[in-house]
């Protein structure tokens, strides 16, 4: 007698066995399907990684086959900017200046008033003296031009001074640039604020690399206190000190080499006296606090006039003060200048430069006036 089976035996006893092979199928299919993810995502991060961070290296995908990814852009090595040098062609202290000095247009003031062939074969003349004598220094030319021109009445400005146009500077400035010439912006200032006037004039020293400063304290009144022509003036080393850093800052700044800046001394200064700031008896009061710069070439410039008997002595005694014996004291500027005048001193004759050069220590700027 059969065994009677119930349906839910029957289905378990018929599909049993292919239940469980399909069940091992479906394992497998499921295995494969995560082994071909996973080398897919392996090669998409590789492409990924490669355009990301490219690379000349040669790289093995997971298929087994090399490929070279691209190389990665790389910066230029910058070449070194070499440092500045002001010294090169600096023109102190390997040269000696020699200069004709000016206010355009009076004839009193010196030879370079009127610009002409013959002022320039004149200065030429006289320039190879002193290279005669001194080869040592090669002599280069120049000219002291009075840009801030003092007078004895106020002007509109109230400040007893005016400005040199300029048309007629640059037609110095091309004049020197043609001819090889240094020249020098003298300003005298009158009653002008100090530092206002030299920056109307800087924009000259930065843009041409021959052009220089020049200051006359006899003719400055920063305190207002007289009238250029008519009054002594007395001016301090703060009146100073701020043209020789302004002067100072222009080489490294603009790339020009260094500058020159003279200071003219007319009558002595007021250190250790008792009463420095009195005009009648010093010109500077506090010389031994004019700063020092390695910046810039400062130069006292001794202005005295002969034109009597004994001069020479006197303009060559001042020297020996004033620069000989100040810079052994101060060591606060670094050479001396001497001016010498053609017509003033020529009733007593005027100094040879075997004269001049036999003052120690021997002046490096040597200028003419009439």
């Amino acid at each position: 007698m059969r065994s009677r089976l119930s349906l839910p035996q029957k289905i378990f006893q018929q599909k049993g066995p292919l239940n469980l092979r399909d069940q091992n199928w479906r394992a497998s299919r499921l295995l494969i399907v995560c082994v071909l993810s996973l080398l897919l995502v392996i090669v998409a991060t590789s492409v990924f990684l490669a355009y990301v961070f490219p690379s000349s290296k040669a790289t093995t995908d997971q298929s087994g086959e090399t490929f070279t990814m691209a190389p990665k852009p790389t910066q230029p090595t910058p070449t070194p900017t070499p440092a500045f040098d002001p010294n090169l062609n600096a023109i102190l202290p390997t040269h000696r200046i020699v200069a004709f000095y000016a206010i355009p247009g009076a004839a009193a003031t010196g030879p370079a008033y009127q610009l002409s062939a013959d002022m320039l074969a004149h200065l030429k003349a006289q320039g190879a003296e002193y290279e005669r004598l001194d080869p040592s220094h090669p002599v280069q030319l120049g000219i002291d031009l009075v840009v801030s021109i003092p007078d004895g009445f106020p002007g509109p400005d109230n400040t007893y001074s005016h400005h040199l146009d300029s048309d007629t500077i640059q037609q110095y400035i091309d004049f020197c640039k043609t001819n090889n010439l240094l020249l020098f912006l003298d300003l005298n200032f009158g009653w002008s604020p100090v530092m206002p006037e030299v920056n109307y004039f800087l924009p000259y020293l930065e843009k041409y690399s021959f052009v220089h400063m020049a200051v006359d304290p006899e003719w400055m009144f920063p305190r207002h206190d007289g009238i250029p022509g008519t009054n002594l003036s007395n001016v301090r080393a703060s009146d100073l000190n701020p043209i020789i850093e302004a002067v100072a800052a222009i080489p490294m700044k603009y790339h020009v080499p260094r500058k020159i800046l003279v200071i003219h001394q007319y009558r002595p200064s007021g250190d250790g006296t008792a009463t420095p700031n009195d005009a009648g008896k010093a010109e500077i009061a506090d010389k031994r606090d004019i700063i020092i710069d390695p910046r810039v070439d400062t130069v006292i410039h001794v202005d005295s006039v002969g034109g009597y008997p004994g001069d020479h002595g006197d303009k060559m005694r001042q020297y020996h003060e004033w620069v000989h014996d100040d810079l052994q004291a101060y060591h606060n500027f670094d050479y001396g200048g001497f001016k010498l005048f053609y017509n003033i001193e020529s009733k007593t004759s005027v100094m040879t430069p075997a004269e001049v050069l036999s003052m120690q220590p021997a002046p490096l700027v040597v200028t003419y006036g009439n």
